[in-house]
């Protein structure tokens, strides 16, 4: 798994987005300001894997088949200068 660092926008990239092609709950927490700052969207992602159920067991009615998941928060950080 690689690590990314987070994408930096400024206000006027902020202000260059079409309110309508991005999701509800971004849009209302779009943060609003005089341009003086810079805003830094980063994402906290957790993942896990469940290898399901092996051997014997895994021929039987309650066998559970191999699943992963990945959730991901994403946190808007504003820096003013």
């Amino acid at each position: 798994m690689s690590l990314e660092l987070p994408k930096k926008l400024s206000y006027a990239d902020l202000d260059r987005l079409d309110a309508e092609i991005l999701p509800p709950r971004l849009a209302m927490s779009a943060p609003r300001g005089d341009g003086d700052g810079s805003t830094v969207v980063a994402y906290a992602c957790q993942s896990t894997y469940s290898p399901g159920t092996t051997g014997l067991l895994g021929t039987g009615l309650l066998a559970q088949p191999p699943q992963s998941t990945l959730t991901c928060v994403p946190a808007t950080v504003v820096d003013q200068h």
